[in-house]
C-alpha cells in the first residue's frame, strides 16, 4: 500500500516544473492599426525563438457566470489497449473494451496548470488520473488534441489523449 501523501508530492512536483517552464511564453500585445516592425537581429541581438503556444482554454460542462471556473468534465482515452475515463466533477468512470459499462470510481481532485489530476482508491487499488496541457494524438485518426492523459490504475499505465467534456 502506498503512502497516502507520495500522489500529493507527485503532483506538486509536476506542477513546479510546468509553472518553470510556462513563464514567458506569450507574445506581446500589437495595435491592429500599424503592423509590428520585425526585431533588429544581429550576433549581439539575436533574433527571438517563435513564441510557444498555450493550449486553448478548455472549454466545457461550466455554470452560468463561472466561465472562468475550472473545467469540471474531462474525457480521457486511449488505445493499445482501448481504454476511457469520463470525469465529472470528482467522480471516474473507467471502461475497456471488455467491461463497457464501466467502473465508477471517487478520487480527489488537485489543481494543476492546466488540467487536473484526480487520485484515490478503489476498493484495493490506487488510482491517479493526470491530464495535462500538451499536444497529442489518438493514434487511429487524424484527430489532435491538446492534451495528454495517463491513467495509473493498480500496476497499469494507460496513456491517451484528453479534452474537455462538451
Amino acid at each position: 500500500m502506498r503512502h497516502p501523501i507520495l500522489p500529493l508530492v507527485i503532483v506538486c512536483m509536476a506542477a513546479a516544473l510546468l509553472a518553470g517552464c510556462s513563464r514567458g511564453t506569450q507574445a506581446p500585445a500589437t495595435s491592429r492599426d500599424a503592423p509590428a516592425a520585425p526585431p533588429a537581429t544581429s550576433s549581439a541581438n539575436p533574433a527571438p525563438s517563435a513564441p510557444v503556444a498555450a493550449p486553448p482554454m478548455a472549454q466545457g460542462k461550466r455554470a452560468a457566470g463561472e466561465e472562468n471556473a475550472p473545467v469540471l468534465a474531462w474525457r480521457a482515452m486511449g488505445a493499445e489497449p482501448f481504454w476511457g475515463v469520463h470525469v465529472e466533477g470528482d467522480t471516474l468512470v473507467f471502461t475497456t473494451p471488455e467491461d463497457q459499462t464501466g467502473r465508477t470510481m471517487h478520487g480527489r481532485r488537485v489543481p494543476s496548470p492546466g488540467g487536473i489530476v484526480i487520485f484515490g482508491t478503489d476498493g484495493k487499488t490506487d488510482f491517479n488520473l493526470y491530464i495535462l496541457p500538451g499536444e497529442c494524438s489518438d493514434g487511429m485518426s487524424d484527430n489532435r488534441y491538446h492534451y495528454e492523459s495517463r491513467f495509473l490504475y493498480g500496476d497499469k499505465t494507460y496513456k491517451g489523449c484528453a479534452e474537455a467534456a462538451k
